[in-house]
């Protein structure tokens, strides 16, 4: 009896320990990501630049994902 080879058309997954949106990075790079939607997210952002955290281009950068 010969033993089949497993297919090759699989990926692993491999679980790490970490968040893709942690509280502190709500938004990710991936513009076709479901957070960039998240409107209590984008409310939160809002008060930020209404209490002067933030100016408006630093919360559109971070809405984008586009922060360190």
């Amino acid at each position: 009896m010969a033993i089949e080879p497993y297919a090759d058309n699989f990926i692993p997954v491999i679980p790490i320990d970490e968040f893709e949106h942690p509280p502190d990075k709500p938004f990710c790079y991936d513009l076709t990501c479901d957070c960039h939607e998240d409107q209590d997210a984008i409310g939160l952002v809002a008060q930020y630049v209404d209490r002067g955290l933030m100016t408006p281009q630093e919360a559109t950068d971070f809405v984008g994902g586009r922060t360190i």
